[in-house]
Protein backbone atom coordinates (compact mmCIF):
# COMPACT_ATOMS: atom_id res chain seq x y z
CA UNK A 1 0.00 0.00 0.00
CA UNK A 2 2.65 2.32 0.74
CA UNK A 3 3.94 1.93 -2.93
CA UNK A 4 0.78 2.63 -4.16
CA UNK A 5 0.78 6.19 -2.05
CA UNK A 6 4.08 6.71 -3.76
CA UNK A 7 2.59 6.09 -7.27
CA UNK A 8 -0.13 8.33 -6.50
CA UNK A 9 2.19 10.62 -5.05
CA UNK A 10 4.14 11.20 -8.08
CA UNK A 11 1.02 10.84 -11.08
CA UNK A 12 -0.42 13.70 -9.02
CA UNK A 13 3.01 16.08 -9.34
CA UNK A 14 3.58 14.80 -12.63
CA UNK A 15 0.11 16.02 -13.71
CA UNK A 16 -0.35 18.80 -11.53
CA UNK A 17 3.28 20.06 -13.16
CA UNK A 18 1.64 19.76 -16.44
CA UNK A 19 -1.28 22.01 -15.23
CA UNK A 20 -4.21 19.71 -15.00
CA UNK A 21 -6.87 19.87 -12.31
CA UNK A 22 -7.78 16.78 -10.54
CA UNK A 23 -10.25 16.23 -7.27
CA UNK A 24 -9.12 14.01 -4.64
CA UNK A 25 -11.68 12.71 -2.34
CA UNK A 26 -12.04 9.85 -0.15
CA UNK A 27 -13.29 9.66 3.54
CA UNK A 28 -12.36 12.32 6.21
CA UNK A 29 -8.93 11.10 7.96
CA UNK A 30 -8.13 8.68 5.25
CA UNK A 31 -4.70 10.98 4.12
CA UNK A 32 -5.67 13.40 2.29
CA UNK A 33 -4.73 16.43 3.96
CA UNK A 34 -1.45 14.64 4.74
CA UNK A 35 -0.69 13.98 1.08
CA UNK A 36 -1.46 17.43 0.33
CA UNK A 37 1.25 18.42 2.73
CA UNK A 38 3.72 15.97 1.08
CA UNK A 39 3.11 17.19 -2.30
CA UNK A 40 3.23 21.00 -1.49
CA UNK A 41 6.68 20.40 0.32
CA UNK A 42 7.82 18.59 -3.07
CA UNK A 43 6.66 20.76 -5.69
CA UNK A 44 8.22 23.79 -3.06
CA UNK A 45 11.72 22.09 -3.16
CA UNK A 46 11.55 22.22 -6.92
CA UNK A 47 10.44 25.59 -7.05
CA UNK A 48 7.52 25.12 -8.25
CA UNK A 49 5.36 28.61 -7.38
CA UNK A 50 2.83 26.51 -4.65
CA UNK A 51 0.39 26.89 -2.26
CA UNK A 52 -2.09 24.92 -0.33
CA UNK A 53 -5.35 26.22 1.84
CA UNK A 54 -6.56 24.24 4.61
CA UNK A 55 -10.47 24.81 3.77
CA UNK A 56 -11.84 26.08 0.17
CA UNK A 57 -15.76 27.20 0.14
CA UNK A 58 -15.68 30.23 -1.85
CA UNK A 59 -13.95 32.09 -4.77
CA UNK A 60 -11.36 34.14 -1.96
CA UNK A 61 -9.96 30.79 -0.84
CA UNK A 62 -8.78 30.48 -4.32
CA UNK A 63 -7.39 33.93 -4.48
CA UNK A 64 -5.72 33.37 -1.21
CA UNK A 65 -3.82 30.64 -2.53
CA UNK A 66 -2.81 32.38 -6.20
CA UNK A 67 -1.51 34.98 -3.83
CA UNK A 68 0.56 32.97 -1.42
CA UNK A 69 2.11 30.98 -4.68
CA UNK A 70 2.81 34.55 -6.56
CA UNK A 71 3.92 36.75 -3.24
CA UNK A 72 5.17 39.28 -5.52
CA UNK A 73 1.95 40.34 -6.86
CA UNK A 74 0.76 43.36 -5.66
CA UNK A 75 -2.64 42.57 -4.54
CA UNK A 76 -3.01 45.28 -1.94
CA UNK A 77 -5.67 48.31 -2.09
CA UNK A 78 -7.47 46.76 -5.25
CA UNK A 79 -10.06 45.21 -6.17
CA UNK A 80 -10.61 41.25 -5.77
CA UNK A 81 -11.45 41.31 -8.93
CA UNK A 82 -8.36 42.79 -10.19
CA UNK A 83 -6.03 41.52 -7.92
CA UNK A 84 -7.51 37.91 -9.54
CA UNK A 85 -6.51 39.44 -13.22
CA UNK A 86 -2.84 39.83 -11.43
CA UNK A 87 -2.22 36.85 -10.30
CA UNK A 88 -3.72 35.19 -13.65
CA UNK A 89 -1.54 36.69 -15.78
CA UNK A 90 1.73 35.76 -13.04
CA UNK A 91 0.62 32.41 -13.61
CA UNK A 92 0.36 32.33 -17.29
CA UNK A 93 3.73 33.74 -17.14
CA UNK A 94 5.26 31.04 -14.41
CA UNK A 95 2.89 28.24 -14.27
CA UNK A 96 2.40 27.33 -9.94
CA UNK A 97 0.07 25.19 -8.45
CA UNK A 98 -2.80 24.97 -6.13
CA UNK A 99 -3.86 22.77 -3.42
CA UNK A 100 -7.08 23.47 -2.49
CA UNK A 101 -8.38 21.08 0.57
CA UNK A 102 -11.58 20.43 2.42
CA UNK A 103 -13.76 21.43 -0.43
CA UNK A 104 -17.18 22.11 0.65
CA UNK A 105 -18.97 23.98 -2.29
CA UNK A 106 -18.62 25.48 -6.09
CA UNK A 107 -19.77 28.54 -6.96
CA UNK A 108 -20.41 29.70 -10.51
CA UNK A 109 -17.80 32.32 -9.76
CA UNK A 110 -14.95 29.78 -8.28
CA UNK A 111 -16.22 27.52 -11.76
CA UNK A 112 -15.76 30.40 -14.12
CA UNK A 113 -12.26 30.94 -12.56
CA UNK A 114 -10.96 27.69 -12.37
CA UNK A 115 -11.29 27.58 -16.33
CA UNK A 116 -9.21 30.12 -16.73
CA UNK A 117 -6.54 28.60 -14.96
CA UNK A 118 -6.90 25.28 -16.86
CA UNK A 119 -4.51 24.42 -19.73
CA UNK A 120 -1.46 24.51 -18.39
CA UNK A 121 -1.97 28.61 -16.51
CA UNK A 122 -1.74 26.52 -13.09
CA UNK A 123 -2.28 23.41 -11.87
CA UNK A 124 -5.04 22.20 -9.08
CA UNK A 125 -5.81 19.87 -7.00
CA UNK A 126 -9.31 19.79 -5.28
CA UNK A 127 -9.41 17.45 -1.65
CA UNK A 128 -13.19 16.35 -0.87
CA UNK A 129 -14.33 14.24 2.00
CA UNK A 130 -16.71 11.67 0.98
CA UNK A 131 -18.30 8.96 3.24
CA UNK A 132 -20.68 7.44 1.25
CA UNK A 133 -21.89 7.28 -2.56
CA UNK A 134 -24.46 9.85 -1.72
CA UNK A 135 -21.70 12.64 -0.87
CA UNK A 136 -20.17 11.10 -3.87
CA UNK A 137 -23.32 12.04 -6.37
CA UNK A 138 -23.09 15.37 -4.82
CA UNK A 139 -19.56 16.34 -5.64
CA UNK A 140 -20.05 15.61 -9.84
CA UNK A 141 -21.63 18.78 -10.56
CA UNK A 142 -18.35 20.35 -8.79
CA UNK A 143 -15.37 18.36 -10.98
CA UNK A 144 -14.88 21.44 -13.16
CA UNK A 145 -13.26 19.40 -15.81
CA UNK A 146 -11.33 17.71 -13.12
CA UNK A 147 -10.28 14.01 -13.08
CA UNK A 148 -11.60 12.23 -10.33
CA UNK A 149 -9.00 10.52 -7.95
CA UNK A 150 -9.83 8.18 -4.85
CA UNK A 151 -7.69 8.35 -2.13
CA UNK A 152 -6.37 4.64 -2.03
CA UNK A 153 -7.09 3.09 2.14
CA UNK A 154 -4.42 2.71 4.02
CA UNK A 155 -3.07 -1.16 4.25
CA UNK A 156 -3.44 -2.86 7.59
CA UNK A 157 -0.69 -3.17 8.58
CA UNK A 158 0.27 0.09 8.60
CA UNK A 159 -2.06 1.30 10.72
CA UNK A 160 -1.28 -1.42 12.81
CA UNK A 161 2.48 0.17 13.17
CA UNK A 162 0.65 3.77 13.28
CA UNK A 163 -1.45 2.21 16.10
CA UNK A 164 1.49 0.91 18.09
CA UNK A 165 4.08 3.85 17.48
CA UNK A 166 1.07 6.28 18.65
CA UNK A 167 0.36 4.36 21.76
CA UNK A 168 4.09 4.28 22.70
CA UNK A 169 4.49 8.29 22.38
CA UNK A 170 1.72 8.36 24.67
CA UNK A 171 2.82 5.99 26.88
CA UNK A 172 -0.41 4.11 26.50
CA UNK A 173 -0.31 0.21 27.06
CA UNK A 174 -0.31 -1.36 23.45
CA UNK A 175 -3.92 -2.90 22.91
CA UNK A 176 -4.05 -6.88 23.15
CA UNK A 177 -4.82 -9.09 19.47
CA UNK A 178 -8.64 -9.00 19.89
CA UNK A 179 -9.06 -5.32 20.50
CA UNK A 180 -6.33 -3.88 18.14
CA UNK A 181 -7.85 -6.70 15.51
CA UNK A 182 -11.38 -4.51 16.60
CA UNK A 183 -9.85 -1.17 16.34
CA UNK A 184 -8.05 -1.96 12.36
CA UNK A 185 -11.47 -3.13 11.66
CA UNK A 186 -12.99 0.13 12.40
CA UNK A 187 -10.77 2.83 11.24
CA UNK A 188 -11.22 1.13 7.57
CA UNK A 189 -8.09 2.42 5.94
CA UNK A 190 -7.72 6.08 7.64
CA UNK A 191 -4.80 6.58 9.82
CA UNK A 192 -6.20 9.92 10.65
CA UNK A 193 -8.93 7.52 12.42
CA UNK A 194 -6.27 5.70 14.61
CA UNK A 195 -4.68 9.13 15.40
CA UNK A 196 -8.29 10.20 16.82
CA UNK A 197 -8.94 7.08 18.87
CA UNK A 198 -5.52 6.96 20.28
CA UNK A 199 -5.67 10.81 21.70
CA UNK A 200 -8.86 9.79 23.29
CA UNK A 201 -7.08 6.98 25.07
CA UNK A 202 -5.51 9.44 27.14
CA UNK A 203 -9.09 9.98 28.74
CA UNK A 204 -9.80 8.09 31.74
CA UNK A 205 -13.19 7.36 30.40
CA UNK A 206 -12.65 5.15 28.23
CA UNK A 207 -10.63 2.74 30.63
CA UNK A 208 -12.54 0.60 33.16
CA UNK A 209 -10.58 -1.78 35.56
CA UNK A 210 -7.71 -1.41 33.20
CA UNK A 211 -9.65 -2.41 30.33
CA UNK A 212 -10.23 -0.52 27.11
CA UNK A 213 -14.05 -0.16 26.49
CA UNK A 214 -13.88 -0.62 22.84
CA UNK A 215 -17.16 -0.02 21.43
CA UNK A 216 -17.63 2.98 23.32
CA UNK A 217 -14.16 4.37 22.22
CA UNK A 218 -14.73 3.33 18.49
CA UNK A 219 -17.63 5.53 18.59
CA UNK A 220 -16.44 8.29 19.63
CA UNK A 221 -12.99 8.13 17.82
CA UNK A 222 -16.16 8.54 14.64
CA UNK A 223 -17.89 11.33 16.36
CA UNK A 224 -14.73 13.26 17.00
CA UNK A 225 -13.10 13.36 13.63
CA UNK A 226 -16.45 14.17 11.95
CA UNK A 227 -16.76 17.01 14.48
CA UNK A 228 -13.03 18.21 14.32
CA UNK A 229 -13.57 18.27 10.40
CA UNK A 230 -16.87 20.37 10.80
CA UNK A 231 -15.23 22.33 13.52
CA UNK A 232 -12.47 23.15 11.05
CA UNK A 233 -14.58 23.71 8.22
CA UNK A 234 -16.48 26.35 10.39
CA UNK A 235 -13.51 28.14 10.73
CA UNK A 236 -12.41 28.31 7.36
CA UNK A 237 -16.40 29.87 6.14
CA UNK A 238 -16.00 32.38 9.10
CA UNK A 239 -12.52 33.29 7.09
CA UNK A 240 -13.93 33.14 4.06
CA UNK A 241 -16.75 35.71 5.67
CA UNK A 242 -14.30 37.78 6.78
CA UNK A 243 -12.84 37.59 3.20
CA UNK A 244 -15.69 38.87 1.65
CA UNK A 245 -16.73 41.57 3.90
CA UNK A 246 -13.23 43.38 3.55
CA UNK A 247 -13.12 42.89 -0.16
Amino acid sequence: MATQIRSLRSDLLARLRHGEHLMLYGPRGSGKSTLLAELETHLIRAGTPCARVASTCCLNDITRALEQAYPRVDTQEVARRTARARLWRAADVRGGVLLLDHLTDVSNAMVGFLRRLHGGVAGVLLAVDVEVERERQRMKPWRVGALSVRMPPTSASRLRQLLRSSCADRHLPLPGPQVERRLLRAARGRPGWILQCVQLQTREQYWHDDRLCVALLCTDSEIALRQRTLNFLRGGELMAQSSRSSA
